[in-house]
């Protein structure tokens, strides 16, 4: 190319790139079903990794996230403004990865934290580039509807075609190593098919909509995962008193409050009958106070996290570091986390704890304001929303990330590297950036003519 055909290539790569451009759509959907595909789905389901296979790591999702992550590029260079906004609100987020990809130079295993710590921050700029173009948030929840509905489908087939394989003796795994994930899955596309139904105008798209949310139901129920029902239930509630504060105002949000401090008033009564006992107050209200055995596995947790009080382990160095590293393995015989055979466990049952561990305690507060302010800009903005269908799209991830949270009690999925909930979360939150409030731009100062104009 001859420097005098610089300034013709200058508008064509100008127009190729802008962010209105039509090939936009086309790759998000791509980037978009690709993404759903490898985090509810993944490369390789229903195959179950060795030790030895989890620390190396599978070769095949390190290809397929390199591709997903250049297919990510070119959105992010056509939509470039809108990207450096969702950086600037999730501004947290990526604070919390820059400990992670740091984590390296004090890391326990700094070449397990080196390619791990990598493989989140893929994640977080495939999430970036689906956010950033979004073009009609009522699409994009459409999107997911179908897109999730057919998982729970596929599972479903699954179970049905090979229940060997998809039946275990605790419930319904599907395509899932356990049926605490299979759950998870179920709990998400009910909440996100029932969000949609919400913003329908037809009747037929009501059906619809309330069809997939109860065919997610009835697998959820076939996994038996009672956390994940549970959860389902309470945050169902908390939508319904969403949907009331919309549609009533702000008192219900006040009733609510008021409820939920009787609430709390009632259990200080139980603790204080109990002689704060907390064993026994558990009892009252479920009927496993161990939480099947994670009450060890969470003291053993903080243990090791107060070792590393302010900088954790390193990212992704402290489990699945081999089966002579193991960190149970160390552990005297006598309780079911010292017996357990190594590999078994392989997170802490709760993310707080998990990221606390890898990462130090501030780096995990870090990361829990990441998510309350992502709830708190999509809960605020659905509120003020005067669109029908844009308002259940927003409330919707609001929902999916409170849920999230409450999740993260007694499994590790928060600012994790894989899985359904990590990924579909960084999703929602890189797209919570569309609810924070944008800047106006500052009207001209009128000239000393008074008209606005500048003087001749």
């Amino acid at each position: 190319m001859t420097p005098s055909q610089f300034p013709r290539a200058a508008p064509l790569a100008a127009a190729l790139f802008r962010a209105d451009a039509a090939w936009v759509g086309v790759l998000h959907n791509i980037l978009l079903f690709a993404f759903v595909e490898y985090t509810f789905v993944g490369l390789t389901p229903l195959a179950e990794s060795s030790v030895a296979e989890r620390v190396e790591g599978s070769p095949l999702v390190r290809v397929v996230l390199l591709a997903l992550f250049a297919l990510a590029l070119p959105l992010l260079a056509a939509r470039r403004g809108a990207a450096g906004r969702c950086i600037g609100a999730n501004w947290r987020f990526f604070a919390v990865l820059a400990i992670c990809l740091s984590s390296v130079v004090w890391s326990d295993y700094p070449d397990l934290t080196a390619r791990r710590a990598p493989m989140f921050a893929l994640v977080a700029v495939i999430a970036v580039a689906i956010a950033v173009s979004i073009d009609d948030l009522r699409a994009f929840h459409t999107k997911l509807v179908g897109a999730l509905t057919a998982v729970v489908v596929l599972n479903l087939l699954i179970t049905a075609a090979f229940p060997a394989i998809g039946v275990s003796d605790i419930g319904v795994r599907g395509l899932y190593t356990q049926k605490n994930v299979a759950g998870m899955v179920g709990m998400i596309a009910v909440i996100v098919a029932l969000t949609w139904t919400l913003g329908c105008d037809r009747a037929a798209s009501r059906i619809a909509g309330a069809g997939a949310a109860l065919v997610s139901a009835f697998f959820l129920v076939l996994t038996q995962s009672k956390t994940s029902i549970g959860l389902l239930v309470f945050t169902l509630g908390v939508g319904g008193v969403f949907l009331l504060t919309r549609r009533f105002g702000p008192r219900v949000a006040l009733l609510a409050f008021g409820a939920l401090a009787l609430a709390l008033g009632g259990l200080f009564a139980v603790a204080l009958v109990n002689d704060f006992v907390w064993i026994d107050i558990l009892t009252t209200f479920v009927s496993d106070p161990t939480f099947t055995g994670r009450d060890e596995l969470w003291a053993f947790a903080l243990r090791e996290s107060i070792k590393r009080m302010w900088l954790g382990h390193g990212y992704g160095a402290f489990w699945d570091v081999g089966a002579v590293n193991d960190p149970l393995a160390k552990l005297e015989p006598g309780t079911w986390i010292g017996d357990v055979d190594v590999g078994v466990i392989n997170e802490a049952h709760n993310g707080y704890l998990e990221l606390w561990l890898v990462i130090g305690l501030p780096a995990m507060l870090l990361a829990v304001w990441q998510a309350l302010s992502s709830i708190s800009a999509l809960t605020g903005a659905a509120l003020k929303s005067a669109s029908r269908a844009e308002a259940p799209a927003l409330a919707m991830m609001a929902l999916v990330l409170f849920n999230h949270l409450l999740h993260n009690f007694t499994e590790a999925t928060l600012f994790m590297r894989a899985g359904p909930f990590a990924g579909i979360a960084i999703l929602f939150m890189m797209a919570g950036f569309r609810a924070a409030p944008r800047r106006q731009a500052r009207a001209p100062r009128p000239a000393a003519n008074g008209t606005g104009e500048p003087r001749a």
